[in-house]
């Protein structure tokens, strides 16, 4: 592994951390929906630390990653619900986090086993959240919210959210045209991979800064 893939691999098995520290900082200026990305963020590390250790007491740890879907649309869900305030809106993300909640509840004992790898589910979950993060910024434009929109918390974890799910879906699929020999190109995906899920708890950590900015 050369010296700047050890490098992104090491940030990004701790970048979780930085969010979480910027959230419990920010703690008392932090509103619901604000504080369940704090503990979203939690949850996603204790996740991730559970999972490494299974992985190294050569465990299957799948569960750990069907769990960790379901928390994701959890928490995403209730996020995109309480950040838009069109009531249509509401409704739209109602429609299509509801069944996306109970498809993952079901799916590791109905569909994909929980000892299995769960790709199918996790491109649903990518494909609903770029469609509930598209819900968001079209009831900006209907509530007319348009204005220093960069200073607003609730946009940059939208736009981190549209981006990780949506951009590391399509690494994933490129990925999957790539032969199984072809074991360097396979790597640099995987650093792609994480390098998209560095930005993505970088800007999660700026929302969470900026709900600060916002209070004064």
């Amino acid at each position: 592994m050369p010296w700047w893939g050890e490098l992104i691999y090491f940030i990004g098995s701790w970048i979780t951390l930085f969010p979480i520290l910027i959230g419990l900082y920010r703690l008392k200026s932090l509103d619901n929906k604000n504080a369940v990305i704090l503990i979203w963020m939690c949850s996603m590390f204790a996740i991730q630390l559970y999972s490494s250790h299974q992985f190294d007491l050569k465990i299957n740890n799948l569960p750990s990653r069907h769990l960790m879907v379901f928390l994701n649309a959890l928490f995403g869900s209730y996020f995109f619900y309480h950040s838009v305030k069109v009531k249509f809106a509401k409704n739209l993300i109602l429609f299509f986090a509801l069944p996306l909640l109970v498809y993952l509840g079901i799916n590791p004992f109905c569909f994909e086993t929980i000892h299995d790898f769960n790709g199918f589910s996790m491109a649903v979950q990518a494909y609903v959240f770029m469609v509930l993060s598209l819900i968001y910024l079209f009831s900006l434009i209907e509530d007319e919210q348009i204005i220093n929109l960069f200073q607003s918390p609730e946009f940059i974890i939208v736009i981190a959210i549209l981006f990780y799910f949506g951009t590391s879906q399509f690494v994933q699929l490129f990925q999957g045209y790539v032969s199984r020999h072809m074991k360097e190109v396979k790597f640099v995906f995987r650093y792609v991979d994480i390098s998209i899920m560095i930005v993505y708890y970088l800007l999660i950590g700026i929302g969470l800064w900026k709900t600060k900015l916002q209070k004064t």
